[in-house]
């Protein structure tokens, strides 16, 4: 039933996939930030974070939830202008939280992920994998 679901919901794909690409993203960002906080500032960790793990959002996205056959040089392009803007509006959001409304960096980029969830999907399905 389960693998009935997996093979024709891309919704439940992207799903199963974000979690796991946000699981990444906050243990990347949260072991950066652990090791280098007292060096570094929290929107540089995030930058640094964000490039860790572009790469790995690529290749589950582009082979299991979109199953993209385009050509993947132009592919990667695309997810990449969208993951720029993601993250100009994640940083956004994260200086937002702390700056502004004085939340904890950890517990403001927990909330930034959940928006950039829902951005990022619109866009992929509209723009980096289209077919």
């Amino acid at each position: 039933m389960f693998s009935d679901a997996w093979r024709h919901s891309q919704k439940l794909r992207f799903l199963v996939v974000g979690v796991w690409n946000t699981l990444f993203a906050y243990l990347a960002y949260g072991t950066l930030y652990m090791i280098l906080h007292n060096q570094v500032h929290y929107l540089l960790i995030g930058i640094m974070s964000h490039v860790l793990t572009v790469s790995n959002a690529f290749i589950c996205q582009r082979w299991l939830v979109f199953r993209s056959q385009s050509a993947w040089p132009g592919a990667f392009l695309r997810f990449n202008l969208v993951q720029l803007v993601v993250l100009a509006c994640s940083l956004g959001g994260l200086a937002f939280l702390v700056e502004v409304l004085h939340l904890h960096p950890l517990l403001s980029q927990s909330l930034v992920i959940a928006g950039a969830i829902v951005g990022s999907y619109v866009m992929n399905r509209n723009f980096s994998f289209r077919t």
